[in-house]
């Protein structure tokens, strides 16, 4: 598409443009070592260097026009300056490979915790109405195109990605329908312009990212503007109201299209009833005053709101009550979420993403009352990230479990023992605990120690394969370490 062309498709206003317009634009990209000859390089602000530091080599590299928020010196191809360029990197992309966003079914889930297992449900769901290669899904474990799947770089990729990937599909293999996690990074960043959602879905609000956003009031500002700038004009805003982050943003965003579902009397969608045990959930619901069952073998409290908030998400998008009953019971164990090792073992081994204090509650509380013997929580704290949460998870651990084995997650580039150390100062004294930084040698102390009717959650990483140490991925994935280790000490008859 010609430069002027495709910024007028994309609806951005130039303040000032040279060179001409007349480039031919055959893509788009932000990271100019990712240049192919043709592209257009939007130089985007980075939180240490500007993008217009790269905009020679961009060029060099075969880029054609450049889009930046200041006026470019020296440039001998055709350039345009525009308000938002970070934001404006989706809305080129869009129109460039022809997006129509309103021929699909769009739902974005935003909140601290649940968003993963919501956007399975979502995915579910819509396969109950289209084809499962006409329903796509981007979250942290992966991104399914249709009946494909790919790793996931990020829990939301950029909008430019996306509708690239759109782009590249012809126009009968395009998605219908897309199940989206929104991050509040994503939200605060812009990666997410050029989307608009049917439906918006607001799980929970607990500590997390401070170390981006800095505090907590920034954070909730972030997840917000899901439902204030990114909706379509008829979409609709589903909301928790048991969180009080939920309950505020009800009633900041107004009535409108709004659906609400939780507990509470007040509710849209009502949780009237809730059994849940190892080998699944069963939620009676209240819709609208029409009374609705649904299971699934996901398990745990906390799936009881990620199952309610996909039919109150349903309801608003005119699903009905036995697409919903079809999409929970659809679902099996989304990887590392409550997911159960199998195990021919006298005790129970639960492996779990849960890497907040929030989220440690949840599964340590859910997993309390399925356990006969003791609660052993193996878990530590990711490096680089908030500091602040790291005593609030070893007080929550301290809590809610009868012992721990403090270890290493992802250090990242921080020394696992200063982590550690941190995370000890929010756990009494007293609590029974043991301390070895080995992730590996951490799980096997914990199933040495297992009895009959215990229940081990190892916390943290879920579904990662992976462990960060220095800048450096090493292969590691606590489900295989759990199966291997217990056949070993099976093996040498250390389990009792």
């Amino acid at each position: 598409m010609i430069l002027d062309k495709l910024l007028k498709q994309a609806g951005l206003p130039v303040i000032e443009a040279g060179g001409g317009g007349a480039a031919d634009i055959a893509g788009i990209t932000c990271d100019s070592r990712a240049v192919t000859k043709g592209d257009l390089f939007v130089a985007i602000p980075g939180t240490k260097v500007q993008g217009d530091a790269y905009i020679a080599e961009a060029v060099r590299r075969g880029a054609v026009a450049v889009v930046s928020g200041n006026k470019p010196a020296g440039v001998s191809v055709p350039w345009a300056q525009v308000d938002n360029p970070r934001r404006s990197l989706g809305l080129l992309g869009r129109a460039l490979w022809e997006v129509n966003i309103g021929a699909m079914q769009l739902v974005g889930i935003t909140g601290t915790n649940g968003k993963t297992t919501t956007a399975h449900l979502f995915t579910k769901l819509f396969e109950q109405r289209f084809s499962t290669e006409r329903v796509w899904m981007f979250g942290t474990i992966d991104f399914k195109l249709g009946a494909g799947r790919v790793a996931a770089s990020h829990t939301t990729p950029e909008s430019l990605d996306v509708f690239r990937l759109i782009g590249s599909r012809v126009e009968g293999k395009r998605p219908q329908a897309i199940a989206m996690e929104v991050s509040s990074h994503s939200l605060a960043l812009d990666r997410v312009a050029g989307l608009a959602f049917d439906a918006a879905v607001f799980t929970n609000l607990t500590q997390d990212h401070l170390d981006f956003h800095k505090n907590m009031e920034n954070y909730y500002q972030a997840k917000k503007r899901l439902f204030t700038d990114f909706l379509k004009k008829d979409g609709s805003s589903v909301i928790n109201i048991d969180d009080p982050y939920g309950r505020r943003l009800a009633g900041e965003i107004g009535g409108g299209s709004r659906m609400t579902f939780g507990k509470s009397a007040d509710a849209d969608v009502r949780i009237v009833d809730a059994d849940c045990s190892w080998d699944g959930t069963d939620v009676t619901l209240d819709v609208r005053r029409k009374r609705l069952r649904v299971r699934s073998a996901l398990r745990g409290f906390f799936n009881v709101y990620n199952m309610t908030g996909l039919c109150a998400g349903a309801a608003a998008l005119s699903f009905d009550g036995a697409e919903m009953e079809r999409a929970c019971a659809a679902i099996e164990t989304v990887p590392g979420r409550m997911d159960r090792v199998a195990l021919e073992a006298p005790f129970s081994v639960i492996v779990d993403y849960a890497h907040s204090p929030d989220a440690l509650v949840n599964i340590l509380r859910t997993s309390q009352p399925l356990t006969k013997g003791r609660l052993i929580c193996v878990f530590g704290c990711g490096g680089d990230r908030d500091r602040t949460k790291r005593p609030l998870m070893g007080q929550a651990v301290a809590e809610f479990s009868d012992e721990a084995i403090v270890t290493s997650d992802n250090p990242r580039s921080e020394r696992p023992e200063a982590i550690i150390e941190e995370i000890l100062a929010g756990m009494p004294l007293d609590f029974p605990h043991t301390v070895i930084g080995d992730r590996r040698q951490a799980i096997r102390k914990a199933l040495e120690i297992a009895r009959s009717g215990d229940c081990v959650v190892i916390a943290g990483k879920g579904h990662e394969t992976y462990q960060e140490i220095k800048g450096v991925k090493h292969p590691f994935n606590d489900k295989e370490i759990v199966t291997t280790t217990y056949e070993e000490l099976a093996a040498h008859a250390h389990v009792t």
